[in-house]
């Protein structure tokens, strides 16, 4: 990659701050499920830095850059970044600052850090919101950051899911579904939000081609006492899945 486009991708995105009335933005490896494999659409991390590991998070403010990734990386990352601008943190060393403790020391009260929070966990925004509140900084959610300053980013994956059988299943999905059904029962619970596409395609029995070498579907799933909502892009459900998903009761919905 040369490190030049690296550069003006950082400088793009710090050209949003003053609209958006933030001094940084960090840019994490998830999709929208929480996946650490993901498909090209959700790759920003690895567009805007050029690091193409699988973990790794990307904090830009308005003159720093930083990447933090595990040691499986160190190497990769320091060969990687080497002319981007982008500083090496590498995680679980004594020395490193964790991202909050980087952003306080950086920034200053008043301050606002972006994040798309479609692909932050509700857990990982309280516990950042918490820790830079006590530096007086604050948290912004802005939706699809990205896109405005990525002119070719890819569509969301499009190819069809098909069924997984029940020879290798194990069980139906109805009687998957009644299963989660009894459990939340238990727990007085009136719906499941299923959002993670390994536990969606496993209780659907259904597999795809969305993620490199993770046989899943992009979509969510939610059970309810007596239904199932299955959110997808229709285009992705053939006439033999919709036969196989009415069949347990469950209804198809846009992805969106």
């Amino acid at each position: 990659m040369d490190k030049k486009i690296i550069k003006e991708r950082i400088n793009a995105l710090r050209a949003t701050f003053g609209k958006e009335g933030i001094a940084a933005f960090i840019i994490p490896s998830t999709d929208a499920h929480m996946s650490e494999y993901v498909a090209p659409h959700w790759k920003a991390r690895e567009w805007i830095s050029g690091f193409t590991g699988s973990a790794g998070t990307v904090v830009v403010t308005c003159n720093k850059a930083g990447l933090w990734t595990d040691s499986r990386y160190f190497l990769q990352a320091a060969r990687q970044l080497e002319g981007t601008g982008i500083e090496l943190y590498k995680e679980m060393l004594p020395e490193t600052p964790c991202i909050p403790t980087f952003l306080s020391d950086t920034l200053k009260p008043g301050d606002t850090v972006g994040i798309d929070g479609q692909v932050f966990s509700v857990e990982e925004v309280l516990q950042l919101e918490k820790q830079l509140h006590k530096n007086g900084i604050s948290v912004k959610n802005i939706s699809d950051p990205m896109s405005p300053i990525w002119p070719d980013r890819p569509e969301r994956p499009e190819s069809p899911a098909f069924i997984h059988d029940l020879k290798y299943a194990g069980k139906t999905c109805r009687e998957k579904l009644d299963s989660l059904r009894l459990r939340m029962k238990e727990t007085n619970a009136e719906a499941l939000l299923i959002s993670s596409l390994d536990e969606i395609a496993w209780t659907l029995n259904i597999r795809g081609n969305d993620v490199h070498c993770n046989p899943v579907v992009v979509s969510y799933l939610i059970v309810g006492e007596h239904d199932a909502c299955f959110f997808v892009e229709p285009r992705k459900v053939t006439k033999e899945l919709a036969d196989h998903l009415t069949e347990a009761g469950v209804s198809i919905h846009n992805y969106g």
